[in-house]
């Protein structure tokens, strides 16, 4: 008797459930038929907090690699050393013992909290890591000598090291030896729903200097095809939609007058089949793209200018001696939808699945980034920010800003962001000096650090 009066009762409140559904559902508007456009995701206001800071410390001059999530929100990381680096859970890159090797590089998986599972050291020069569907995690790096990586020998060059999601070898092979140009300098590297490997950066040409190159292999390392542009510089990123469509941003150059040249940041379009379907080159005369990302009907941009840049009939100023930084967006066939000046540049840019961007980048003292002047090191341009954008249409979700010094030069210094399918970000970067990023006053220099920040 009494589980029935429960059950009579549920269903009542389901009734009134549902006519509460059917009310509110009147009175929202109807959905636009444009299928570019998509709804922004209700849910809890987002904040940016920092949730864990992990520094990565040793007695030599360490430099970040790359850095990915996987699709269970743990973070994978890449990094060089000289020597021992360690965090707080202890050494993830330890001496080399045996045959000695002028390089060593490392790669840790990290979970949700900032606790690491594990890492691997291994002989060599990481240069780009990607991490698939599955967790399969893609290092593409170099060795100046004959190094096993635990497969057999490999000769001199470049090579890619694949490992499981456990950090257990699986197949290291010969770039060369798969068919891709030893000239190719790797900058950046995707993975699209099948396990391929997207690498793009550049090559050498004999009449145009060097080009923007792109290489697609498959999931057991072969070759499928590369894609080399007309025009002389650099891709610098690439992002693949669920498709198998890859975008690809970076720099291209070109002479205006002589002993002149423009620079300008270029967006294109290639089908999975490594055919060019559309370019997009954003009009200014100085002025270069960092990083590229895509999802649903959105492709975001991410870089920086040093002269005026006109985007959808707006021109942004440059004053003397100064840059910008920029994300702009365009649709899945090239469209330009909106663009955001931010800070001094754009180093990187990830979204999420639901509507989200977040932008990593560096900005001086006084900048608005879209709540106010943000506070900095007076005199730098190395000051680090985070900006979470709603990538449909642009906005501001929130800002933060890391005062940070440059001790020394920083030419080279690049800075990571990654975005876990739920939301939660991470950031992966060098701290030039000392830096609070929200847990604390990081000391020294030339330091790596992790960090993970709220959605």
């Amino acid at each position: 008797m009494l589980h029935g009066g429960r059950s009579w009762r549920a269903g009542w409140v389901l009734v009134v459930l549902a006519l509460a559904c059917e009310r509110q559902e009147a009175r929202e508007p109807a959905p636009e038929k444009d299928s570019s456009v998509e709804r922004v995701t209700r849910g809890p206001r987002p904040t940016g907090a920092t949730r864990w800071v992990r520094p990565l410390t040793g007695p030599g001059r360490e430099s970040a690699a790359g850095l990915a999530h996987d699709a269970r929100g743990e973070v994978v990381v890449a990094l060089n050393s000289d020597a021992a680096v360690a965090d707080f859970f202890g050494p993830l890159l330890n001496p080399r013992s045996g045959r000695v090797t002028p390089e060593t590089f490392a790669v840790a998986r990290y979970g949700t909290g900032g606790e690491r599972q594990w890492s691997v050291s291994l002989p060599g020069f990481a240069e780009v890591l990607a991490v698939g569907a599955r967790g399969r995690i893609f290092v593409v790096g170099r060795n100046v000598v004959g190094v096993d990586l635990g497969g057999g020998p490999l000769p001199a060059g470049r090579f890619l090291l694949e490992l499981g999601r456990d950090g257990v070898f699986i197949r290291a092979r010969s770039l060369e030896a798969l068919g891709v140009s030893d000239a190719l300098v790797p900058r950046h590297a995707d993975v699209d729903g099948l396990g391929n490997v997207v690498l793009v950066g550049s090559v050498a040409d004999a009449k145009r200097g060097r080009v923007p190159a792109v290489v697609k292999l498959d999931a057991k390392g072969e070759l499928l095809w590369t894609y080399a542009h007309e025009a002389q510089g650099e891709a610098v990123s690439a992002s693949v939609d669920a498709e198998g469509q890859v975008y690809v941003a970076g720099v291209l150059e070109a002479a205006r007058v002589r002993g002149a040249m423009d620079s300008q940041p270029f967006l294109v379009r290639l089908d999975a089949r490594g055919r060019a379907r559309w370019e997009r080159r954003l009009d200014t005369r100085s002025g270069w793209a960092t990083g590229v990302a895509v999802r649903g009907q959105r492709v975001l941009v991410t870089g920086g200018f040093t002269q005026s840049l006109t985007f959808l009939s707006r021109t942004h100023v440059v004053e003397g001696g100064g840059g910008r930084g920029f994300v702009a967006a365009f649709d899945a066939e090239g469209a330009p939808r909106w663009l955001r000046a931010l800070g001094f540049v754009g180093t990187g840019l990830a979204v999420d699945e639901q509507e989200g961007a977040l932008v990593v980048g560096r900005y001086e003292e006084g900048d608005d980034l879209g709540t106010g002047p943000m506070p900095g090191v007076a005199g730098s341009r190395m000051n680090l920010f985070l900006v979470k954008l709603d990538r449909v249409e642009g906005g501001v979700q929130w800002a933060r800003g890391f005062p940070r010094e440059a001790l020394g030069d920083a030419e080279g210094v690049r800075d990571f962001v990654s975005l876990s399918p739920k939301g939660p970000g991470a950031v992966l970067g060098t701290q030039l000096g000392p830096v609070d990023l929200g847990t604390g006053r990081l000391e020294g220099a030339w330091e790596l650090f992790l960090g993970g920040f709220e959605p």
